[in-house]
């Protein structure tokens, strides 16, 4: 189901959210903390111009810290998945290849300070999802190992930081339910309930702007199939930012499973903000149209379904460099025209 697709495709970006909203134990002498707070609450309300600014004189004031460029690359990954362009990487290699080196040369002088290490651990998991999000996979979940030792060594140095604890605890339901198949075999552990209540933590405790770790705590309710709590603290945080198309998204995916008039208001919105920011990949406006038009085939209503598919289908020769990423959104849309047109043609006529 096209859902349950777009829910897979998010756990990337639910990773990637996770770690930029963990409170840092910034140190005494750390200058403009108001503007990295400020910084994530634009990245979280999409105003990705308005972030890079804030984090940009977080740089200036720190000028010796790697970690306002941590916050910057931050803001560059997750404006890059915003609009899908995944092709053009050599300001974010070079930047996340020289804040790797700024770390690696802190942990020299001192192996054992939590905050050079938390910083590694972010570069580390920065970079992964970087790769995942252009299919470099091998490399991806390897940088992504990395990181997750070097979160292992800030518990070991303090073991209430709670920052690792919910980072880990993220990795852990979360690679439990790729894994989910492999369960009876005796070396693949089950550890969706520890990650998961890891994970809420954020209900209880205070991290700078711990928003963040809940929306990674709303797809695993949505994985869990508790759609009332999703959907509680989904419309609760969109008080917050109603702008936001991540939420506003989530809010579709957990509509189209208990209201779906609601949800086929939601994908409507969404397309039709999507179509009004005229990004180069359409891949995103492809992928809601297919979810909408999902969703009024399982309703039955098949000549939406066919209309839907239809403006898919006549849209605008897409650019080559994209198309890699479309082709498997329009088989997908081809299939379910036909299968709408079979599900008509069965009808009885008049």
């Amino acid at each position: 189901m096209q859902v349950i697709e777009h829910l897979e495709r998010s756990k990337l970006f639910i990773l990637l959210i996770l770690v930029l909203s963990l409170k840092a134990q910034l140190p005494l002498n750390f200058n403009n903390r108001t503007k990295v707070r400020s910084g994530i609450a634009n990245v979280l309300n999409e105003n990705y111009k308005l972030a890079k600014r804030d984090f940009k004189l977080v740089e200036q004031s720190n000028p010796d810290s790697p970690f306002p460029k941590i916050l910057y690359a931050g803001a560059l990954i997750f404006e890059r998945e915003h609009t899908g362009d995944y092709l053009e990487t050599k300001e974010i290699d070079s930047l996340l290849y020289s804040i790797q080196d700024s770390c690696e040369s802190l942990l020299d002088e001192n192996p054992d300070s939590l905050w050079y290490n938390y910083m590694m651990a972010l570069a580390k998991t920065y970079e992964s999802y970087w790769k995942l999000f252009q299919s470099n996979y091998i490399d991806g979940f390897a940088d992504g190992y990395e990181g997750l030792q070097y979160f292992e060594k800030c518990l070991a140095i303090d073991s209430t930081f709670s920052e690792a604890i919910v980072a880990i605890g993220n990795y852990q339901y979360w690679s439990s339910v790729k894994t989910k198949s492999f369960h009876w075999l005796p070396f693949i552990e089950d550890n969706r309930q520890i990650g998961l209540e890891a994970l809420e933590i954020a209900l209880t405790e205070n991290f700078l702007n711990r928003d963040f770790a809940l929306l990674s705590l709303i797809y695993a309710y949505i994985e869990e199939e508790r759609f009332i709590a999703a959907k509680n603290l989904t419309e609760s945080l969109l008080k917050k930012y109603p702008k936001s198309t991540k939420l506003k998204w989530a809010l579709a995916i957990i509509n189209d499973k208990m209201e779906s008039t609601e949800a086929i208001t939601l994908y409507k919105e969404l397309i039709s903000l999507y179509e009004k920011e005229n990004l180069n990949n359409p891949s995103k406006i492809i992928e809601l149209k297919n979810s909408l038009a999902d969703l009024e085939y399982r309703l039955g209503n098949y000549e939406n379904t066919l209309e839907i598919c239809s403006e898919i289908l006549t849209m605008p020769e897409i650019d080559k460099k994209y198309q890699v990423q479309i082709i498997p959104l329009i088989e997908k849309t081809v299939a379910l025209r036909d299968s709408a047109n079979t599900q008509i043609s069965a009808l009885p006529q008049n």
